[in-house]
This record gives structure tokens, sequence and C-alpha cells, in this order.
């Protein structure tokens, strides 16, 4: 009896210790924390589950602010010299990847500045996109070239064929 009962402990120890792998010692993602409501069953608390989780996280006036203020420190984009452009990714794609391309100067001296505001405008972008389930065509969109025109650096376009 006390062999069976001193067995029982351990397995119940051992089976506490193996709480998030799998049996070939691989993690294996955590139980949700809350249960998912099925909207045929239950769609009124469904929907205000849904409201619920939507206004949680980001909304779309955090993520329009944050592109706002990065364009405003981007402004014209005067430079002086070719070598003061540069073109980085701006936005994201729900596939992965920037939603598209924009010229930037660093005459100026705020590239840092520029570049983490561009970088919260885009995970503010992303993490929208994931709220909100949104899709896209997941073309990989090409970095472009940036030139030096009438004062001001801009996307060199290429003709497609």
């Amino acid at each position: 009896m006390k062999n069976q009962l001193a067995l029982l402990v351990l397995l119940l120890a051992t089976a506490g210790c193996q709480q998030g792998q799998a049996a070939n010692n691989e993690r294996v993602a955590p139980e949700p924390l809350v249960e998912a409501i099925d909207p045929q069953k239950d769609p009124i608390a469904a929907v205000k589950a849904k409201e619920k989780q939507m206004s949680t996280l980001t909304n779309a006036a955090d993520v329009d602010r944050l592109r706002q203020e990065a364009l405003a420190l981007i402004g014209d984009a005067k430079a002086d010299d070719n070598s003061q452009c540069r073109v980085t990714g701006f936005g994201h794609k729900p596939c992965g990847g920037p939603e598209r391309y924009i010229a930037y100067s660093t005459r100026d001296g705020k590239e840092a500045e520029i570049l983490k505001k561009i970088a919260a405008y885009n995970a503010a972008a992303e993490a929208e996109n994931m709220r909100l389930g949104r899709m896209s065509d997941c073309a990989v969109v090409p970095k472009p070239a940036v030139e030096l025109s009438g004062g001001q650096c801009k996307l060199v376009k290429h003709n497609s064929y």
C-alpha cells in the first residue's frame, strides 16, 4: 500500500514537471486563457468578446497617429547630395514585409529619430493587422533605389516588363 502511494505521488510530481512539453521534449503552447466562444451557440457573447479584444489592443487611431508623426519627421526629405538619401520599409503587410518603401534624408541629422518613429509605426501596423485578422496578396515588394531629384530624396520607379 505504501509503495502504491509513493508511486502515485511520484507519477503526479513527474506529470507536473512535464507540463508545457510534448512527449519528444519539444515545448508546446499553453492553453488559451480565455475559451473561444462559438458564435453559432452564443452570438451575442461572441460579438461582445470580439469587441473587448479589439478595444484592448492598439487601435486604428494610434496607428494613424504614428504614421502621421513618422511622415512629419521625414517631411520633404530635402538633401544637398545623393549620399544623404536613404530608403526604408514603411508599414507592414499581413503576410510579412513592408507595405511600401519610403525615401528620407539624413541631412538634418534626424536619421535615428526617423528610424525609431518608423519602427514604432511598423510595429503598430503589424499588431493592427494581426488584431483585425487582415490578409494580403503576400507579394514581395522589391526595395527601390533612391535618388536626389530637385533637392529631394525620391524613390526611383522601375518600369515593369
